[in-house]
């Protein structure tokens, strides 16, 4: 059938949820606002008419479009409803524009330039053709539910998508159709006077084309366009999601990084940020979700309490204790009490950016080997005059953890100086057992430890961690710099319930252990590559001399879709040189490591571990 040659464009929205003070459809995506772009790819779909409803700052839309877009002729219906109604209203004003066929376009969504195209040629010869996609968790609006025959079965709005909804299975539709004029003419047009002369100015259209689906003269097909770039704008998430989604490689890799987090909501694999895939457990992420609602609602305890549910889940007294919302809370806090400190580098960045320079002293671990001597590092903060030694075992970025009798005299070299020891072990559980410094507290006086809950309990979005010290003086100093309620009800949930799942942690960070060691090995097969023997859940590598880690990181990601970190911003020599990799399953691992063969061979590389 023949492909339309005009579209009726919905772009009346306030974009309330995007809290612009510009006209929504104007919103730019990868430097190109939506609106823009849909115009660009209708006239190359052979468009020659669009009619743009527009309501709010229409003198905005009007400006930036004008009467003409590259070739095409552009007319305007105005809503004066906008801010009280919805796209039927919209679409309903233009009702004298469905007239032949046409591309009905909502003016929030950003897509590619086939999209049209492949709804015209699906050679479907259906009245009726939508543009969908496979559901995926996040996407908001109208479903659908296929027949065999790749028509539409059932059209779900967002008001029939309660919990109990299974959506899996589901195509999301990408609001843009196609519309034929038999159609329109029929059922379409009548329907929409229909729902709108019954009180429906607030109502979707998308109820025109349910009751389309449900009455079945008109088939809607469902034309998949999974292979193509489209993304529905309407708040601040989905107009990350689309700027990454149309953004080039190099232009996602540093969106990604400026993000710090949230990896989770885009299409890669990410070997970035440091994850215990084994826990929490499926039962106790269930106990939590029955907290859910009171969690929310209702103030958490405050310090006494989260104490004593923390000591009784480490089995440590409360007045040692003070609980954080995540170890970098407690970081900010040594930062102001701790004075003149130094710094076993490299170590974790953000013990460097809480300090002022000029109170910092660093005592570099010697490359290549990143060991470290107890009298060199407490000969060095005697010399510096320090009043703290800080040191992350197992190490960030290296994964090798500090021999345990060496900390110990460590703590007793500078305990002798006068000087306070805090030792960072929130890697430490992916150690082998009895690594850590906790139990010797009381003969180490000057001894503080800090740890990151989020990292080795799986809760990176819970935010906990905890400064553990014998040095209740210490102690009490750093609760009187947090607030009542630093720590949210969610992670006073998960403390109630941590005791009962002790055994569970501890098979979670044994199959760790085992995958991490299968990573190591795997990556030891790389050519050129150097592994240090790693304690945490992170492999580091140092690459071939003259390779840029920056350059694999950035062709990991653009290649494969797979996101490592490289070790510039690191204060260690060569930082350049040096990847640390995250250790996740044992398939995505494998994956990892055939990935950077590829990259640093030029060609697929065979690796021998792990293979039947």
């Amino acid at each position: 059938m023949n492909r339309p040659t005009k579209a009726v464009v919905l772009a009346a929205g306030l974009g309330r949820r995007l809290g612009l003070h510009h006209a929504k459809p104007l919103l730019p995506v990868a430097g190109r606002p939506i609106l823009l772009r849909t115009l660009d790819h209708l006239a190359a779909a052979g468009v020659r008419e669009t009619v743009l409803v527009v309501g709010y700052l229409a003198d905005e839309v009007r400006a930036a479009v004008g009467e003409t877009h590259a070739g095409m002729a552009v007319t305007y219906v105005e809503s004066d409803a906008y801010r009280t109604t919805n796209n039927a209203y919209s679409l309903w004003l233009a009702r004298e524009q469905l007239d032949e066929d046409v591309y009905l376009v909502e003016g929030d969504v950003v897509f590619d330039s086939g999209l049209p195209l492949a709804l015209a040629d699906s050679g479907s010869g259906a009245e009726v053709a939508t543009a969908v996609a496979p559901y995926r968790p996040g996407m908001n609006g109208t479903v659908v539910t296929l027949g065999p025959s790749g028509t539409v079965h059932a059209m779900l709005l967002p008001a029939q998508q309660g919990p109990e909804v299974d959506l899996g299975g589901t195509f999301k539709t990408a609001n843009v159709h196609l519309l034929r004029a038999r159609y329109l003419r029929e059922e379409f047009v009548p329907a929409l006077e229909a729902l709108i002369a019954d009180g429906g100015h607030g109502a979707y259209y998308e109820l025109v084309l349910a009751d389309t689906v449900t009455a079945g003269r008109f088939p809607v097909h469902a034309v998949d366009c999974a292979h193509l770039r489209w993304y529905e704008v309407d708040d601040l998430t989905d107009h990350a999601a689309a700027e990454y989604l149309f953004a080039g490689s190099e232009d996602r890799l540093t969106l990604l990084e400026d993000l710090h987090g949230g990896y989770w909501r885009y299409d890669l694999v990410d070997h970035r940020l440091l994850y215990n895939l084994y826990f929490p457990p499926a039962p106790l992420v269930d106990e939590l979700a029955r907290d859910f609602r009171d969690a929310l609602v209702h103030y958490p305890v405050g310090h006494g309490t989260l104490q004593r549910l923390l000591g009784a889940a480490i089995g440590q007294p409360a007045e040692r204790l003070v609980v954080a919302n995540g170890a970098s809370e407690l970081i900010k806090i040594l930062g102001r009490l701790a004075g003149r400190t130094a710094l076993v580098v490299p170590g974790f960045n953000e013990y460097e950016a809480v300090f002022d320079e000029a109170d910092v002293h660093r005592i570099h671990l010697p490359a290549p080997d990143f060991t470290m001597d107890p009298a060199h590092v407490a000969g060095e903060a005697r010399r510096a005059g320090v009043g703290t030694v800080i040191i992350t075992s197992p190490n960030n970025p290296t994964s090798m953890a500090v021999p345990r009798a060496d900390l110990v005299t460590l703590a007793r070299l500078l305990a002798d100086a006068g000087i306070r020891l805090v030792v960072d072990e929130s890697f430490v559980d992916f150690c082998a057992p009895g690594h850590s410094l906790e139990p010797d507290l009381a003969e180490l006086p000057g001894l503080t430890v800090v740890k990151s809950m989020s990292k080795v309990y799986g809760i990176g979005g819970l935010r906990l961690g905890y400064l553990l010290s014998a040095d209740t003086g210490f102690v009490a100093d750093v609760r009187a710099a947090l607030p009542i309620w630093n720590v949210n009800g969610f992670a006073e949930s998960f403390l109630r319930l941590l005791p009962r799942y002790r055994d569970a942690f501890t098979a979670s960070c044994e199959r760790v252990r085992r995958d991490r060691d299968e990573l190591a090995a795997l990556l030891g097969e790389l050519p050129g590559v150097t592994v240090y023997p790693p304690d945490a859940n992170y492999v580091m590598l140092r690459l071939p001399a003259d390779t840029s880690a920056r350059e694999v990181v950035r062709r990991t990601f653009a290649e494969h879709g797979i996101l490592v970190k490289d070790c510039g911003g690191k204060s260690m020599p060569d930082g350049d040189r040096y990847l640390r990799v995250a250790c996740r399953g044992p398939q995505e691992n494998r994956r990892l490591a055939e990935a950077l063969a590829e990259v640093l061979v030029g060609e697929p590389y065979p690796l021998a571990t792990g293979a039947s």
